[in-house]
C-alpha cells in the first residue's frame, strides 16, 4: 500500500471512530454498572447513571474531536494561503503575471515569456 492510500485509510478509521466512541463507550459503562448493581442489589441504578455518565462523556469526546479537527484544518487553510502569498509575491518579483482559472481564482504564475 501506498503513502496515499495509507492517509486514506487512516481518514477513514479516524472519522468512523466517533460512532464507536457513542455507542461501544457508554455499553461498556452501563455494563460495568449493571455488575455493580448485581454485587450491591442495587438495580438498576447504577446502570442508570454510569449509561448516563458514558452517553455524556462519550458526546463531548465526539465534540471535542470534532472541535480539534476543525481548528487543525483552520490552520492548514491558513498555512496554505500564507504559502500561496509568498509564492505569488516571489513570483511577482521574478516577473510573472497571475493566470485566472475560470473560477477567478489565481491558478498559475508563469513566467513571460513562456508558452504555458
Amino acid at each position: 500500500m501506498d503513502a496515499a492510500g495509507k492517509r486514506e485509510l487512516h481518514d477513514a478509521i479516524w472519522r468512523s471512530s466517533g460512532g464507536f466512541d457513542l455507542v461501544l463507550a457508554p455499553v461498556l459503562i452501563a455494563l460495568l454498572g449493571l455488575w455493580i448493581d448485581s454485587a450491591a442489589g442495587t438495580r438498576p441504578i447504577f446502570m442508570l447513571a454510569f449509561l448516563a455518565f458514558g452517553t455524556v462523556g462519550a458526546v463531548l469526546k465526539v465534540y471535542y474531536d470534532y472541535q480539534r479537527g476543525m481548528h487543525e484544518a483552520a490552520e492548514h487553510a491558513a498555512a496554505v494561503r500564507e504559502e500561496a502569498a509568498r509564492l505569488r509575491a516571489e513570483a511577482a518579483e521574478l516577473g510573472a503575471r497571475p493566470v485566472r482559472d475560470f473560477t477567478g481564482e489565481i491558478d498559475t504564475m508563469p513566467l513571460e515569456g513562456s508558452d504555458s
